[in-house]
């Protein structure tokens, strides 16, 4: 038997269950399929942490059940904003108390730093470091977690204390105190004056009152994410691993084949770009050698950008390539042969999204698009490609600039009759290609990685 065929007759059984939770289009909007979700354990993690908070935020069961389930009908959006609304003001709160934290951790890292260079062997220290160092990760990976901004402190807290931990080689670009610097000292004290006008705060009651009278606040907080399975877990099995060079994206650095290859159906002028990429390379290199990241991790950020642009145009052109074809060959098919190619398109954009990052907006709007698009008799993409295609052209002329004649710097050319395998077999270039790139870089780090950059923007 074909098999394309035997992908096609065991999916359609899946899809007569999962089609039946969604047919209904007159009373759930195309916007609506693509919603931010949270898993259960990660609300469950924010829901346990305390904080210095006197009004505590907690989550009833059916406000977790709302964060953690998608969309499926109008009824499901009922209350939604105010649940998230209060989920952000609940990550607000978690992140007054732990700057608060890092703030008085940063008085004991300089007096360490200090027992060092007075002659001081770094064996003494680095167990303590090593604590620390885990409890920074901690909140990062609490805070990436919840898709939104850390704030730059928690990094640069972060990047000093690796820094630290490695004191023989990094001692001589150490400046004269790095703890007083303006993304630690000045951002946390802006952030904590902000904390107090909204009251996370108690009213009328020192800060320093509060760390020194709660002292179990910060030890049930870092206890709680050490053995969160979506924090704790991650940090010891990748975060704790990673290094300087990783957070730079060190794994891409020599993968022009996998950045840069060709994607059926399309011709993108990439030369342009890989000199780019070549002279972005050498820039983060000197910038890691001159440990320049240890007082300003956010100095040299072109790189992660310049990745994000090449990973974007890879992911827009294969789906602008795959609705070119869907146009073509889906007024053909029957209603199994297209669930079937909605139900392979699905995974593989499910299998992908981990290299967007919440703030390329119209990935997420482009994807619910094509969701509305397919329950619509007859199917048309033409709306959806018009917008993928712009985006596709805009992030090309802001890697290789503006031709002087006016030509695109991609074309699209399908020509050729698709049929089923046809489609399946690049739908599977295309998640074979960022399979590939997560084998290099995997989807935490690169998230991380770009978590860093979301911070600068």
């Amino acid at each position: 038997m074909n098999p394309h065929y035997c992908i096609i007759l065991s999916l359609y059984i899946i899809l007569t269950v999962k089609f039946m939770m969604i047919e209904s289009t007159n009373k759930v909007s195309p916007s609506y399929y693509v919603s931010q979700t949270f898993s259960y354990s990660y609300i469950n993690t924010v829901n346990t942490l305390k904080t210095y908070n006197q009004q505590e935020i907690i989550f009833s069961e059916q406000e977790m059940t709302v964060l953690t389930t998608p969309v499926r009908t109008y009824n499901d959006t009922k209350n939604r904003d105010k649940v998230f609304d209060k989920f952000y003001k609940k990550i607000e709160d978690i992140k007054c108390t732990c700057s608060l934290i890092v703030k008085t951790k940063l008085v004991h890292l300089t007096n360490i730093l200090e027992a060092l260079r007075r002659g001081g062997t770094i064996d003494v220290a680095r167990e303590e470091l090593n604590v620390l160092k885990e409890e920074a990760g901690f909140m990062v990976l609490l805070f990436e977690n919840a898709k939104g901004k850390a704030g730059k402190w928690f990094w640069s807290y972060y990047f000093k204390i690796m820094a630290m931990i490695e004191y023989e080689s990094n001692k001589h670009f150490f400046g004269e105190n790095p703890f007083e610097e303006e993304e630690l000292q000045s951002d946390i004290t802006t952030f904590l004056q902000y904390c107090k006008n909204n009251k996370y705060f108690p009213k009328n009651k020192p800060q320093v009152d509060l760390v020194s009278k709660n002292p179990n606040v910060p030890i049930n907080i870092f206890r709680v994410l050490q053995r969160s399975v979506i924090i704790g877990v991650h940090y010891a099995d990748i975060m704790q691993h990673i290094s300087i060079e990783y957070l730079y994206l060190k794994p891409l650095w020599d993968e022009h084949e996998l950045l840069f290859a060709k994607i059926t159906g399309s011709v993108v002028e990439w030369r342009p770009t890989i000199r780019r990429h070549a002279a972005e390379v050498n820039k983060t290199k000197e910038f890691i050698e001159n440990r320049e990241w240890i007082s300003k991790p956010f100095g040299h950020l072109t790189y992660h950008k310049l990745i994000q642009q090449i990973i974007s145009v890879r992911m827009y052109t294969y789906l602008w390539v795959v609705l070119l074809i869907f146009n073509k060959e889906m007024p053909k098919m029957d209603l199994i042969h297209s669930q079937v190619l909605y139900a392979e398109t699905m995974n593989t954009i499910e299998n992908v999204q981990g290299f967007i990052y919440f703030t390329e907006f119209l990935f997420f709007d482009v994807v619910g698009a094509y969701n509305g698009a397919m329950h619509e008799d007859p199917k048309n993409f033409d709306s959806i490609i018009a917008r993928i295609s712009a985006r596709v052209k805009e992030l090309l002329v802001e890697l290789n600039g503006c031709k002087s004649n006016g030509i695109d710097w991609i074309s699209i050319d399908i020509n050729e009759e698709f049929n089923d395998g046809m489609i399946i077999d690049f739908l599977q270039e295309y998640n074979d290609n960022f399979y590939l790139i997560s084998e290099k870089l995997t989807i935490l780090n690169y998230e991380l990685a770009l978590s860093i950059l979301v911070e600068e923007n």
